[in-house]
């Protein structure tokens, strides 16, 4: 294979292994953490922990960094132990990590580190240990991302790649712009996460100011997006120059966003500085979904089932990331707000006026974590809303890199192992986990009688359905590969 590190584009593909070890963290860090959370705390009226709340998160989301290496390493120069060692112990860490992290908030009493001027840390050694899995686990999907966007790396590349046995290619290609943004924004993101962990949450310190965590986890998702729409327009058969201009779109927008961000930050300016940008990120999906219905052309041999799965679910992505710019515009205007956590009265919040007196909607700074009230009430609140735009958001983007992958790689994979038409219930299904999320988030901010019936009886064992089947298809292709 031609090592063409030095094309403006970049060969998608599939590792197959590394993809279920994707799946196997999405098992974990959905449907095992995430109901842990809801039937043994959320539905008996109980405040789910903190760090089971950050676990079933992160590991969620980290699974979807996993999915982007897995269709970028099968055409990266890697020499083959690289790979091996990337994919073995993507299947360790997220175990590892979960092990780790639940020590650490469970001891009764984690070492307390004065170090002077810079405070007073809670440390311990499965602590140790959490920091070495996330700083290991990015420095290594980032680098990958580095690699797609060909930038060299000394030791790790191969002057003849080759693709694995376990490893499909594909004439899908992205512009390498686009993992230009995706490494950087996803740098950003990380970087203001371990901020957050060594200022405030290993000193036991409420985040300030607020805006902190938005940046944190919207560059994240943001990074992510600079993959998915080029990688979604590119695989229906968009023109290569709508492919390259929606690119150059969104590492600007984003670009934006984090300079608004910044200067809500720092200026404590209204909140429109950084939604405004934002709005032009939604925008920029707007461009994949279009691409989806044949606006900017269509290959021949498209499977339109799972095309049409995908309009249904990126459609309804736009309504969910449409709830944050209302959010930010309404109640998130002061960069020390937030509508997450129960709040006391406005003083107890904090002076500012756009706070009620008797503050019934929870607007107010980060809670003490040492007094941790738990999450807000969601009827009627901003906090139900916030439950909109985050979860089915978060859902809809896991489903549409499945339906994409399906797209490229299912009718081949899927053939292999004799099962052709089970890519149209794995269609359905995926893209139907997140709208059922979405209707019983309405119901609960409704306050309808069993509003969130919807999400607990009908959204989480779909998603588990889909985990599950997607895990044993990739399992069986693996063997029939294998033989």
């Amino acid at each position: 294979m031609k090592d063409d590190s030095g094309a403006k584009t970049m060969r998608i593909g599939l590792n197959v292994p590394l993809f279920v070890a994707s799946l196997c963290a999405m098992l974990i860090g959905a449907p095992l953490l995430g109901l842990i959370g809801v039937w043994g705390f959320l539905v008996q009226g109980k405040a789910v922990p903190a760090f089971l709340k950050v676990l079933h998160a992160h590991i969620c989301w980290w699974s979807l960094v996993m999915v982007i290496s897995s269709l970028i390493v099968p055409h990266l120069s890697l020499k083959p132990a690289i790979k091996k060692l990337i994919t073995w112990v993507s299947f360790l860490l997220i175990p590892v990590y979960v092990i780790l992290m639940t020590m650490h908030y469970t001891m009764e009493h984690p070492y307390k580190l004065i170090l002077g001027a810079l405070g007073s840390f809670y440390v311990s050694w499965p602590g140790v240990g959490v920091f070495v899995c996330e700083s290991g686990f990015f420095a290594v999907m980032i680098g990958l991302g580095l690699l797609a966007a060909g930038v060299k790396i000394p030791f790790l590349t191969s002057d003849r790649p080759e693709l694995s046995r376990y490893e499909i290619s594909s004439s899908v290609e992205i512009p390498r712009k686009s993992f230009v943004g995706y490494s950087f924004f996803l740098s950003i993101a990380v970087i203001t996460g371990f901020l957050i962990l060594f200022l405030f949450t290993l000193q036991h310190k409420a985040v300030t100011p607020a805006a902190l965590v938005q940046m944190h986890t919207h560059l994240g998702i943001f990074a992510v997006g600079l993959v998915m729409v080029p990688l979604a327009m590119s695989a229906v058969g968009a023109k290569k120059e709508k492919i390259r201009f929606a690119s150059t779109l969104g590492n600007t927008v984003v670009f934006l966003t984090l300079a608004g961000l910044l200067i809500f930050i720092f200026f404590k300016t209204h909140s429109i500085i950084w939604i405004a940008p934002g709005l032009l990120y939604v925008f920029f999906l707007f461009l994949g979904w279009h691409s989806l219905w044949g606006g900017f052309g269509l290959r021949e041999g498209l499977n339109h089932f799972t095309r049409v799965a995908l309009i249904f679910i990126w459609g309804a992505m736009l309504f969910y990331a449409l709830v944050g710019p209302l959010l930010g515009l309404l109640y998130d205007t002061h960069p020390n707000l937030t509508v997450t956590y129960k709040q006391g009265g406005a003083k107890a919040a904090g002076i500012y006026q756009s706070v009620p007196g008797d503050n019934q909607l929870h607007l107010g700074a980060y809670p003490d974590p040492e007094h941790y009230p738990g999450t807000a009430p969601v009827k009627g609140t901003p906090r139900g809303l916030e439950n909109l735009h985050l979860s089915p958001t978060s859902w809809s983007h896991v489903a549409i890199f499945w339906l994409i992958i399906l797209l490229i790689f299912g009718d081949g994979i899927l053939k292999t192992i004799g099962r052709p038409t089970l890519i149209f219930l794995l269609a359905v299904t995926i893209a139907q986990a997140p709208f059922f999320n979405s209707i019983g988030r309405i119901g609960a901010w409704l306050d309808i009688k069993g509003g969130p019936g919807p999400l607990y009886l009908v959204g989480h064992p779909l998603k588990t359905l889909n985990i599950i089947m997607l895990m044993i298809v990739m399992i069986l292709w693996l063997k029939k590969t294998k033989k």
